[in-house]
């Protein structure tokens, strides 16, 4: 079914995936369709990672998701429900909370994701170490959510970092400069306060893990919530995604991503539902989708509590153990006519497909 080009980018995906979960994003899950349809990247492993959902929680969407379209040939590993530093248990409550609201009627009509016993998958940290080495130098590892299993990684297997060829990254997000695309993103459902005191998705969930891989030097690419929150998913691509829709696996697919868009639009009020994911994918797939720039990274202050990406180079921690010239790679621009074409065609070509399942 997904014939990929001898050149393609062999991955292995770290993902919150909540695919199928009433009133979570489903961005994730989005994001590992089209990585499974393109030619140009080749899926070795995937982890389940907490964040977006539970980690258990986002190995049955994805092991649901890869049902639907036959594939058993892929690994799924099970990643750590808990961070290497601090307590999230008050941002998966608050997430969870939102499965009991009267939001939840818009997935009336939805496949429900059945509970699976979870328990024996590998270690997502295993299942992470074996792709790296069976691929060296060409892995690149797509964190959709937290570092946490990557970190955990590297400390189990500190060898695999010159092994790694790249990590891409959705999160993290800078104050712009002139040009540059500014994080734009106020929604009902997520107030202010809460942003502040109780939800850290991917780069905070779990800081000392984001520390500890920028540590590992591993060149990192930030597709950050600057350019994400720019990229969306439309009515008019639905329109276009359902008349190329036929048989059991387009069905399915198209019942999962409605009620989320249409969520998106009337509650939310937003021009359509947001693509953070689906962008880091896209950035592979097509260089010129987005463009970046190289920030220093403060990961002392990071700690503390300050952004990571600080503004102000003079403002730069310098302490003794602290390299200042640690740069990443930062999406700070985003062609979005262009990366929604390019969604708007891979998720037609998904929902074509003939389900194997």
């Amino acid at each position: 079914m997904f014939l990929k080009n001898s050149d393609a980018i062999p991955l292995v995906i770290d993902t919150d995936n909540a695919f199928g979960m009433p009133v979570r994003d489903l961005d994730d899950g989005i994001a590992l369709i089209v990585s499974l349809v393109s030619e140009k990247v080749d899926v070795k492993a995937i982890v389940a990672s907490a964040c977006n959902c539970r980690a258990y929680e986002a190995a049955q969407n994805t092991l649901y998701l890869l049902k639907q379209f036959g594939i058993t040939d892929i690994p799924v590993g099970l990643g750590a429900e808990t961070p290497l530093s601090g307590d999230r248990e008050a941002h998966h409550q608050f997430l969870e909370a939102k499965a009991y609201s009267a939001w939840t009627a818009y997935w009336d009509n939805a496949p429900q994701v059945p509970a699976v016993d979870v328990s024996t998958l590998p270690s997502g940290v295993d299942v992470l170490i074996d792709a790296v080495r069976a691929n060296p130098n060409k892995i690149v590892v797509v964190a959709l959510g937290s570092f946490t299993n990557l970190a955990l990684a590297l400390q189990k297997d500190p060898d695999i970092a010159p092994l790694i060829n790249e990590v891409i990254h959705m999160g993290g997000s800078f104050e712009p400069q002139e040009g540059e695309l500014a994080f734009e993103w106020d929604t009902a459902d997520i107030p202010p306060e809460i942003w502040e005191t109780t939800l850290r998705f991917n780069t905070w969930y779990d800081k000392q893990a984001t520390v500890e891989v920028l540590k590992a030097d591993i060149p990192v690419r930030f597709i950050t919530a600057n350019v994400t929150s720019h990229f969306y998913l439309r009515n008019v691509h639905m329109q276009k995604i359902k008349l190329a829709a036929h048989g059991t696996l387009g069905k399915t697919l198209i019942r999962n991503i409605e009620p989320w868009l249409e969520w998106s639009i009337f509650e939310r009020k937003l021009v359509g539902a947001h693509m953070h994911d689906p962008l880091t994918i896209l950035a592979l797939l097509d260089t010129s989708v987005c463009t970046y720039r190289y920030m220093n990274a403060d990961i002392v202050r990071f700690l503390e509590g300050y952004e990571l990406f600080p503004q102000d180079v003079d403002s730069l921690c310098k302490t003794a153990d602290y390299a200042t010239k640690l740069k990443v790679e930062v999406a700070v621009n985003v062609d979005t006519a262009r990366a929604e074409q390019v969604l708007c065609d891979l998720l037609s070509r998904a929902v074509s497909l003939e389900s194997n399942s």
